[in-house]
């Protein structure tokens, strides 16, 4: 078996844990105190991966890297928000409909789709569409997690409106990443989930899109902090390995899948790098038995159906 497969598969379960545990810090912590000490952590990892590697650093990369993050760092706030106040599984297929983004900016640059990108943005506005309905808190709502600061209120339109702020933001992180990847390799990289990572091509180069990425959104961050309440970033205290494990996870998954992408085939490590909302929603209904409505169970599998067809098109 080729090693692109495995080394996909396990970009794919990191995404997906690290989204799970970055939503159960923010229950705990403010969402931008998570988000930026996890960028933070992840940070220095990636360059601990890059002084290993011994890659020059690729100027225009960088600077497209660096247009990345700001839809990143604004994503990551929502994201993180929604996973504490809202179902985890209802949220984690929403915001991987960022996907749509690259499709859509294709079409704005005169490239036309092909019937696999059509039916998956088809099926991931359905999915949303359905997982989005209200159900009842009292049945399907999750028990409390110990140390929440508050009890969330699930299924809300504000939770719907932030993980698609944050689809949003990660779309539009997917569509300039693709741009940077393709100018430091000389070749265009692929949209969904194999543009998230920046794809391979010239033996590492992508990664220094990521890191234009990371210092961007860590700018993001900081400029976010600077004009809310003093509250909302502080020190994580004792539980800054749990907050730094979870930034360590996300670059993990981005250099397990640029690694795939260089020894594996790009539309199938795509696939398997954008199921990362499945390991997600395995998390949340095995160790916070979160349970959904059926109709919002299809909602589920028709977005990552939509995810995963955006990923092979």
């Amino acid at each position: 078996m080729n090693a692109g497969v495995p080394l996909g598969l396990s970009s794919g379960l990191c995404w997906g844990a690290a989204d799970f545990f970055g939503g159960i810090q923010s229950r705990r912590l403010p969402a931008l105190t998570v988000a930026f000490w996890s960028q933070l952590a992840g940070a220095l990892a990636l360059a601990i991966a890059l002084a290993i590697e011994g890659v020059r650093p690729a100027a225009t990369g960088i600077a497209w890297g660096l247009a990345a993050g700001v839809g990143s760092g604004c994503a990551l706030v929502l994201f993180y928000r929604s996973l504490a106040e809202g179902t985890m599984s209802m949220v984690a297929p929403i915001s991987a409909c960022g996907a749509i983004v690259p499709v859509a900016a294709a079409l704005l640059t005169g490239n036309q789709p092909g019937i696999l990108a059509a039916l998956g943005v088809l099926a991931t506005i359905a999915g949303v569409i359905l997982v989005s309905r209200p159900h009842t808190p009292a049945r399907f709502a999750p028990p409390a997690v110990e140390g929440d600061q508050a009890s969330p209120a699930r299924g809300g339109r504000r939770v719907v409106a932030m993980a698609l702020g944050s689809a949003l933001g990660f779309g539009l992180f997917y569509v300039f990443v693709d741009a940077g990847a393709a100018s430091t390799a000389g070749t265009a990289a692929t949209t969904g989930a194999v543009a998230a990572a920046g794809t391979a091509g010239s033996h590492g180069s992508p990664l220094w899109v990521i890191a234009g990425a990371r210092m961007s959104s860590l700018a993001i961050l900081s400029m976010i902090a600077l004009v809310s309440r003093r509250s909302a970033l502080r020190w994580p205290g004792r539980r800054l390995g749990a907050v730094a494990l979870v930034g360590i996870g996300d670059t993990g998954a981005n250099l397990l899948f640029a690694y795939a992408a260089t020894t594996g085939n790009l539309a199938v490590v795509g696939v398997l790098g954008s199921l990362y909302p499945v390991a997600t929603i395995v998390l949340a209904r095995w160790l916070l038995r979160e349970r959904l409505s059926g109709g919002q169970n299809v909602g589920v599998v028709l977005a990552l159906t939509g995810v995963v067809l955006l990923a092979a098109a």
